[in-house]
């Protein structure tokens, strides 16, 4: 290849010379005409210049990401079973949704844990599940650092959904404590579950703030001196620049946030899931292309692990099909793509990075706000983060209805033929919760519901 500068004998051109040109080429329209808002009210140029662009910042240390694939253990026979199953077809990581009684070595029977990464979803027994894991580590002659993955028992995502605490405030954080202090190195046990937000139609700034603000409430209630511990979970929605934006601002406000507190650096650990919201049970194979655009956009961003959720998500319990396809789509990504060949694919496109700026200015602005309320718990009490994901959420949902905001399948190009109500076994509707709640729960709920019912 040859190494000379075949750009030597160009003058290097700045903005203002491009500006000039442009409203040359105009020939009086103005400039100003081209410019295009984004959802977050972010102005969208027609040209973007190096000049104008920040010095990139951190990315993941490793080019692939993990392949997850998710599972609900209601048997933990059956379970095993069926992660094999999966570990065989191609997932690398597996989150488990602890439904029954734990049985980690039933469950975990055959898997090879020190090559994977494995998460558990559990409801106020993580220190159950840890001792579990640690019996079985010595068992298997594994040391502690080769367990990888998390405990995921988030008391502040739970109130904000269900509007309950576990048990209370005090037992909740208290339990979280004394998970964290006895957890194994690479198990992360701080887990901030933001893709809520996502599901229920916050803007991208707005996730991002929150997540900070669920950090912090963490770092406050449990007195941390040290940030290894958490793990972050966002919700991947169908704008693929903003997505890809969205998480590269995320690492940067994550350094920024530890910065301020004074706590040694550590990387941002980001599992990313497709998003739940734009899902349609109307032509429902639409949503193997949105999820597909989802999985492009979180890898590009630099997520560390990516669930894609099954396309028949909205509508039936996933079966032998869906889950296949779900795992096949990351899978051509990874191999036949090749999308982990780069370590930074978005890397010095000016418009990404200028966009990726601008979107953490806004949400550090966001999470600024929380914090002048008294922080995450006391802004959820007083209902001011409801009001504000829901309003964003009514808006696009506005948009929706008027058929502003597309989905295809849905609101255009329906298939007069579609029967929907033979397709509905498990229909993912919204369902306002009953019963005395400690807080207002916030609304996850997918545009397209209404149309479909």
């Amino acid at each position: 290849m040859s190494e000379k500068n075949l750009f030597k004998n160009f003058q290097n051109v700045s903005t203002e010379e491009w500006l000039l040109q442009i409203e040359k080429d105009l020939k009086g329209k103005d400039f100003n005409s081209l410019l295009k808002k984004s959802k977050e009210e972010i102005s969208i140029k027609p040209v973007y210049h190096q000049e104008a662009i920040p010095k990139s910042q951190g990315f993941r240390e490793e080019r692939q990401w993990k392949i997850v694939q998710e599972m609900l253990v209601m048997d933990n026979k059956q379970a095993n079973k069926e992660a094999l199953v999966h570990l065989n077809k191609g997932a690398t990581s597996l989150l488990f949704h602890l439904a029954c009684p734990i049985d980690l070595e039933t469950l975990l029977n055959q898997i090879q844990i020190q090559h994977i990464s494995i998460h558990f979803v559990t409801e106020g027994n993580g220190m159950q599940v840890l001792n579990a894991l640690k019996v079985l580590a010595q068992k298997r002659g594994l040391e502690e650092e080769e367990i990888a993955g998390s405990i995921n028992i988030d008391c502040l995502e739970n109130l904000s959904r269900t509007g309950n605490w576990f048990q209370s405030q005090e037992k909740d954080f208290e339990e979280l404590k004394t998970l964290n202090q006895s957890t194994l190195r690479n198990l992360k046990s701080i887990c901030v579950n933001a893709n809520l937000f996502s599901h229920a139609g916050a803007s991208q700034a707005q996730e991002l703030g929150l997540a900070l603000a669920m950090a912090y409430e963490n770092i406050v209630q449990l007195e941390l001196k040290e940030s290894s511990s958490f793990w972050f979970n966002f919700g991947i929605g169908s704008d693929f620049f903003g997505e890809i934006s969205k998480l590269r601002a995320f690492r940067r406000l994550w350094d920024q946030l530890q910065t301020e507190l004074n706590l040694k650096p550590h990387q941002a650990n980001i599992y990313a899931e497709t998003s739940l919201r734009n899902k349609t049970i109307l032509d429902a194979h639409n949503n193997l292309i949105r999820s597909t655009t989802e999985a492009m956009a979180a890898i590009i961003g630099g997520c560390d692990e990516f669930s894609v959720k099954p396309f028949n998500v909205a509508f039936d319990e996933p079966n032998d099909f869906s889950e296949r396809i779900s795992k096949n789509q990351q899978s051509i990504l990874q191999h036949e793509s090749h999308l982990e060949a780069v370590n930074d694919i978005a890397k010095g496109s000016h418009f990404i990075e200028s966009y990726t700026e601008e979107l953490a200015e806004k949400a550090w602005e966001f999470f600024k706000e929380i914090e002048k309320r008294g922080g995450y718990l006391e802004a959820l009490k007083t209902n001011w983060i409801q009001d504000q994901v829901e309003a964003v959420a009514d808006t696009e949902q506005e948009k929706f209805n008027k058929n502003e905001k597309i989905l295809i399948g849905a609101n255009k190009h329906r298939n007069k033929e579609d029967e929907i109500q033979e397709k509905i076994r498990f229909g993912l509707f919204y369902k306002e919760a009953k019963g005395e709640k400690t807080v207002r729960p916030l609304k996850v709920k997918r545009l397209s519901e209404e149309l479909e019912k």
